[in-house]
């Protein structure tokens, strides 16, 4: 097995991203860090179940949207090795691709109508895939948005958690991206809302600003 010296990528507050080489491909480890204010055991049990839940939502997201394929999972390292997947946060073309923000919503829309929701939806959680050979298919097949980081998902079918995911978004979205003209209206065009939806999404919002 070929493997080259680790390099950092990225530390988030649950977890830290090594970049590496294995077998000459690139790869992303995700290795989710020990808490020491809490009890070993209790940590040790809960890295593992939310590794496990990471990787049953990766798993069926990758069927309705475009996600990194896992390569292998470590449940007992609490780590996911998933493929590397070369391309720009959505954060950084949107301005310069204003449609992007209907296809984002529209993955949005498809990975809640399989009863996914993502936890921790930004423009800086969707990349941008550069085009390869290696990605050319699932290009062709679901687009160049690829959903990563589900790290705070779960699963539901819940009208309030898609609603919630949505709210999340919305927040984040305009404070990002305040200077995109309509671009929270474009993602909404993708995602195509009901009217039930619109009305939930209003309901969260209203709650937020009072309390």
């Amino acid at each position: 097995m070929q493997r080259k010296q680790d390099k950092f990528y990225k530390k988030g507050a649950e977890a830290e991203l090594l970049e590496i080489v294995e077998d000459g491909e690139d790869a992303l480890l995700k290795k989710r860090i020990p808490k020491g204010y809490r009890n070993p055991i209790l940590d040790e049990n809960i890295r593992k179940k939310r590794v496990r839940g990471e990787t049953k939502l990766l798993s069926s997201a990758s069927a309705v949207v475009n996600t990194p394929k896992i390569i292998r999972v470590d449940e007992e390292k609490s780590e996911i090795l998933m493929e590397f997947v070369k391309g720009t946060m959505l954060k950084e073309v949107i301005t310069k691709q204003p449609a992007l923000c209907i296809e984002a919503g529209q993955k949005i829309r498809a990975l809640h109508e399989a009863g996914i929701i993502h936890g921790d939806l930004t423009t800086s959680n969707i990349l941008v895939a550069n085009d390869s050979v290696q990605l050319k298919e699932r290009i062709e097949n679901k687009g160049k948005l690829f959903f990563i980081d589900f790290g705070l998902g779960y699963f539901s079918k819940k009208l309030e958690d898609k609603a919630t995911d949505l709210v999340v978004f919305k927040k984040t979205f305009n404070a990002t991206h305040s200077s995109l003209k309509n671009g929270w209206e474009k993602v909404m065009q993708g995602y195509a809302p009901t009217n039930e939806m619109l009305a939930k999404m209003e309901a969260i919002e209203k709650r937020a600003r009072y309390h």
